[in-house]
């Protein structure tokens, strides 16, 4: 290519060839240059999201034995507190357990036991929001009994301990004018039964 002779027509000559350099200079930033970089951040926050998701999964792998074991010591806990204290039908009947029960108490405090009627399988008061009680119901007896008040109160005591989920919803003390140095006791008695209807699936 020839150069024009005059130096004014080179001069517009070369401000062409500068005009025409920008404006490929401009275009290769335009659809070149800015794309890559943008893609390359692009890349970059999507690696770094990954890699946020990656440790946040090894966080939960790295904790998932630890809860599993908690898991596992809270069920056995479970398991433990029903098998100890939640009654079972002995021969289809709840009160041959707790007839035995409280005899072995009113013994050992020296209470002396006139009758223990069954009133039967009655429902634990809850909440409608919590649903966790339905899988256990409450079997209630009426305990009459007399003896000394230390003693009575050493029988209620030892009820307690025996079974901690045991429950006594009504009681009455009263004196016996014939004899001044017993008490009468009249008293509630409930324990924690499995609700059949739950276990099998029911309601």
């Amino acid at each position: 290519m020839k150069l024009p002779d005059a130096k004014k027509d080179r001069m517009v000559f070369f401000a062409l060839i500068g005009v025409v350099v920008i404006v490929v200079i401009f275009v290769a930033i335009q659809w070149g240059l800015i794309p890559v970089l943008g893609s390359k951040r692009a890349l970059e926050t999507s690696i770094s999201e990954r890699q946020d998701k990656l440790n946040k999964a090894k966080r939960e792998l790295d904790y998932a034995p630890g809860i599993q074991k908690d898991y596992d010591d809270v069920t056995a806990q479970i398991e433990k507190i029903k098998k100890e204290n939640v009654f079972r039908p002995i021969l289809g009947s709840y009160l041959v357990g707790v007839s035995e029960q409280i005899e072995s108490a009113a013994r050992a405090t020296g209470v002396k036991i006139e009758a223990t009627r069954e009133i039967g399988v009655v429902d634990i008061p809850f909440k409608p929001k919590d649903s966790s009680l339905k899988a256990f119901k409450l079997f209630a007896v009426q305990v009459s009994a007399y003896g000394s008040f230390q003693s009575i109160t050493r029988f209620i005591l030892q009820m307690e301990e025996r079974n901690p989920f045991f429950d006594i919803t009504d009681m009455t003390i009263s004196g016996q004018p014939d004899k001044p140095e017993e008490q009468r006791l009249n008293v509630r008695m409930e324990w924690p039964i499995e609700n059949v209807m739950s276990v099998k699936g029911g309601t």
